[in-house]
């Protein structure tokens, strides 16, 4: 685990309103079994268990399952990557952590494996390739994704997106100036606190369809399953 991410994973943890809105946009989809993909310190997680009947925590990183295990009552930790649990789940969460990830459609493809008939993978990825800079490169992302491309990756896993946008398009100015001007490699503290008093007011942006955003949102199901309507980013 490299430093500048570390140090980001704590101050990420403690944006509760940001991260108490990561779950809300997902949570018409989380019950039953839910598997918490990269799971880190449980950030999610912890809240994921308030709202699923099991919520199995998936964390490659020795360091970061044994912070886990502390603090996870009630939620099975596998210190390994998804070849190593067993499906079916209702919902599989992936919360910024598919961009770390080299061979991405073939872990796409593990989780549609893992998803029961009726399942959703919630996805949360960075956005904008254009975007990529040194917080990038500190925090380990092989990537960034455009829409396109992420529908495309998707598909070649038998997935089919419901929901595909664009989020947080104040972020993406935060990133872009931390980023690729300042050249920075930690998220700046103050900044992180200071949006995190913002989140409120910025909820109502997810109801409009944007162009730009830190991030892409995704919902997506099996091929075959999914609605018939499908929002677009």
């Amino acid at each position: 685990m490299t430093e500048p991410l570390a140090h980001d994973l704590d101050a990420m943890a403690g944006a509760d309103a940001y991260n108490d809105w990561l779950i809300r946009r997902a949570r018409p989809w989380l019950h039953g079994r839910v598997l918490d993909v990269g799971a880190g310190i449980g950030t999610h997680a912890l809240r994921l268990r308030e709202l699923a009947a099991e919520v199995v925590a998936l964390e490659p990183d020795p360091e970061l399952a044994a912070i886990l295990r502390d603090r996870a009552d009630g939620i099975e930790v596998v210190e390994a990557d998804a070849g190593a649990v067993e499906g079916p789940f209702d919902a599989i969460v992936c919360f910024n952590v598919l961009e770390h990830i080299p061979d991405d459609v073939g872990t796409l493809r593990r989780f549609k494996e893992l998803l029961a008939p009726a399942g959703a993978l919630l996805l949360l990825v960075p956005a904008h390739p254009a975007l990529y800079g040194s917080l990038d490169r500190a925090f380990g992302h092989e990537r960034r994704y455009g829409a396109r491309e992420l529908r495309d990756k998707l598909g070649q896993a038998g997935l089919e997106p419901t929901v595909l946008r664009h989020v947080n398009p104040v972020g993406a100015v935060g990133w872009l100036v931390q980023a690729r001007i300042r050249r920075g490699e930690h998220l700046g503290d103050g900044g992180l606190k200071l949006y995190d008093r913002l989140v409120p007011a910025l909820r109502p942006l997810d109801a409009i369809p944007l162009p730009v955003g830190l991030s892409l949102w995704a919902v997506a199901k099996t091929t075959g399953s999914a609605s018939a309507s499908t929002r677009n980013a």
